[in-house]
């Protein structure tokens, strides 16, 4: 019996040997990730001949190698138009894009920077790129100017027709109001600062200043006469919008023809051209609520004898537009115009 517990006691030391010894160190052996697989030479060509590259950041190196330590040919700019390099002489690589501008000036930059799209998704890539960079609490006047200065040269190469133009032409308007909003709220003085003068002279035909507060702002006939230019586009609609937001305010005071010909021709007139916009019920409420405030009481109504002609063909003008917008707005608008009417046409 003794003989047989000693038996047993061996061969378990015995196997616990053989676990120590051979076992063991196959559980804890390190385990090995398999490298990812990399695409072969072949296909980032194929996809690189169809896609167009979008570059959404500032000041992005191009290097003469495809090696960081490369020298550096230059930045490249926001946005700015580049192509993909079909005859460049090193086979394709993973990290690396072989570019060419439009200068013929040749290199290669990062991958993992820059967005390659299919060419039908440029636009709509590259203005979105733009617009996140424009709405960016932390990006600066320069980097602003940049950008929209890009999207207006880009938007007058004559790439674009039709509804892509209006749409590029927009969003660069809307830019440039954003870059002038940040110029107003800092208190940039042109004089002070010559790049900021040569960006107001570029584009001095889009922009009116105000001597009274002394701020620039984007003149809405900009986006007005794009919408007269391309009427019924599949953005037109939301160059009107920009168009009445850019309206500037006025400081009209009890002056009753200023008031009348600012919501004629800001919101008022977006109800006219635009009947079914996105925004009719935003600006009708708005129209209305700025037009009951003047005729709560009709009997202190702005309309002093003798009438001026300005008044009453602001009036007039309203209820031609109103009779012609939807029928929803006009029974909310129409009303209003009457009481003017009725107290001002005496």
């Amino acid at each position: 019996m003794i003989y047989d517990s000693f038996r047993r006691s061996l061969l378990f030391f015995r196997s616990f040997l053989i676990f120590i010894v051979f076992v063991s160190p196959l559980l804890s052996e390190p385990k090995f990730q398999t490298k990812p697989k990399q695409s072969k030479p072949s296909e980032i060509l194929k996809r690189d001949l169809q896609s167009e590259i979008v570059i959404p950041v500032i000041g992005l190196n191009l290097h003469l190698f495809a090696d960081e330590k490369s020298d550096v040919l230059r930045k490249l700019k926001f946005g700015e138009p580049v192509r993909f390099d079909k005859d460049s002489l090193e086979s394709p690589k993973e990290d690396w894009i072989p570019i060419k501008l439009i200068d013929g000036l040749s290199g290669f930059i990062k991958r993992s920077v820059v967005r390659s799209v299919p060419p039908k998704q440029y636009l709509s890539t590259l203005l979105f790129e733009a617009e996140r960079m424009i709405l960016a609490k932390h990006v600066d006047f320069l980097t602003k100017q940049e950008i929209t200065d890009t999207i207006f040269s880009i938007s007058s190469t004559g790439k674009y027709t039709g509804d892509e133009f209006i749409f590029i032409r927009a969003k660069a308007g809307f830019f440039l109001k954003k870059t002038v909003d940040l110029m107003n709220e800092k208190g940039v003085k042109p004089d002070n600062d010559p790049n900021t003068l040569e960006f107001l002279k570029r584009h001095q035909t889009k922009l009116l200043y105000d001597y009274t507060s002394g701020k620039y702002y984007v003149d809405s006939n900009y986006f007005w006469k794009l919408l007269e230019s391309y009427p019924k586009t599949k953005h037109s609609d939301y160059a009107g919008y920009l168009a009445t937001e850019s309206m500037p305010s006025l400081d009209c005071g009890v002056e009753l023809r200023c008031r009348l010909e600012e919501l004629r021709k800001g919101k008022l007139r977006y109800l006219y051209l635009f009947p079914t916009g996105n925004y009719v019920t935003l600006y009708t409420k708005d129209l209305v609520k700025e037009l009951s405030v003047m005729t709560k009481d009709p009997d202190s109504i702005p309309c002093f004898q003798p009438v001026s002609d300005g008044i009453k063909s602001e009036i007039n003008q309203m209820i031609r537009y109103t009779s012609e917008i939807g029928p929803r707005e006009k029974k909310q608008i129409l009303p209003h115009l009457q009481i003017l009417k009725k107290e001002c046409f005496r």
